[in-house]
């Protein structure tokens, strides 16, 4: 934020933005002429939890402020686009954290700067000028109708790196590239929320292929049901659950494909259920980077050596 100089762009959707230090800074950029774009989620499911930061920012005038209610879904995006020079971060973490810090609160939501969570970092024109344009759309768009928004962009790729916007009527993407595994092939997912749906049984499909599938998900039963485990266990999964669910919660979105020469790495806001795909404004990152695969398989593996594996 403190880089952007006057005459810049910043442009951020988030769901849970409660960090007061960094909406001051937002706001002392708008003030030497950065122009900041943020769309939040006003009625996040902690009720309340953003409604600090919401104050702040209308008292201090920032402009071009969007909190939405993004009915019957949320607003559950995580993109933080800057200029000089043009980039932006996708993926999992939320601004949350805040001092001093609300107990209660972290003990629902957990403290995402503890946690585990991951953003990816893109700098092709094409990738961050479309992750520009969903942040617009999503400060006008009607969250019913989103989809067919010619405004909303569905999809944008460039150099074996691609975004996915949600939410979307197509097909999710992922699925498709995890239906051809194999014996040999590996898929390594460390994901905040798994429950029954079309995800688990194509990942299943896989196993009963030869795939070797090893999973490290979230603390609470909320969001990874304890007969989730059971059952995947019984399938021939490595599954594991990772943090505490509140001071270090296991929040990252992350799954990586080895299918031969193949690498593939998947990340994002999204969650792999319904709501995300259907009803919730997501993202998701699909990429062929080698170094972007690497530095998220290392850290898989960190996260699954904490585990309770």
């Amino acid at each position: 934020i403190d880089a952007v100089p006057p005459g810049g762009r910043i442009d951020w959707a988030t769901y849970y933005f409660r960090d007061r230090a960094l909406a001051k800074a937002l706001l002392t950029a708008q003030a030497r002429g950065v122009h900041v774009r943020l769309v939040m989620e006003s009625k996040p499911r902690r009720r309340g939890a953003n409604d600090e930061v919401i104050r702040l920012l209308r008292e201090g005038g920032l402009r071009s402020f969007y909190p939405r209610r993004w009915r019957p879904g949320r607003l559950h995006s995580k993109i933080y686009a800057f200029s000089h020079p043009d980039r932006c971060w996708v993926g999992s973490f939320n601004p949350s954290g805040d001092e001093p810090e609300d107990p209660a609160v972290i003990a629902e939501i957990g403290d995402q700067d503890r946690g585990d969570n991951l953003l990816a970092e893109l700098t092709s024109p094409v990738l961050v000028g479309a992750a520009r344009r969903a942040v617009s759309a999503l400060s006008r768009a009607s969250p019913l109708l989103a989809r067919f928004d010619p405004r909303y962009p569905k999809q944008a790729g460039e150099g074996g790196t691609a975004l996915f916007f949600f939410p979307r009527l197509r097909p999710v993407p992922l699925l498709g590239s995890i239906s051809g595994l194999g014996k040999g092939d590996r898929v390594s997912a460390a994901m905040s929320h798994l429950k029954p749906g079309p995800l688990l049984g194509s990942l299943e499909t896989a196993v009963k292929r030869g795939a070797k599938v090893a999973l490290v998900v979230h603390a609470t039963e909320r969001r990874v049901p304890a007969e989730v485990l059971d059952r995947q266990r019984l399938k021939g999964f490595e599954i594991a659950r990772a943090g505490d669910g509140s001071a270090s919660p296991m929040h990252a979105k992350m799954l990586l494909l080895r299918a031969g020469d193949r690498r593939e790495s998947w990340i994002g806001s999204y969650n792999s259920n319904f709501r995300s795909r259907h009803l919730n404004a997501e993202v998701l990152v699909r990429s062929e980077d080698a170094a972007l695969f690497a530095a998220a398989e290392d850290r898989f593996h960190e996260i699954k050596a904490r585990s309770d594996a």
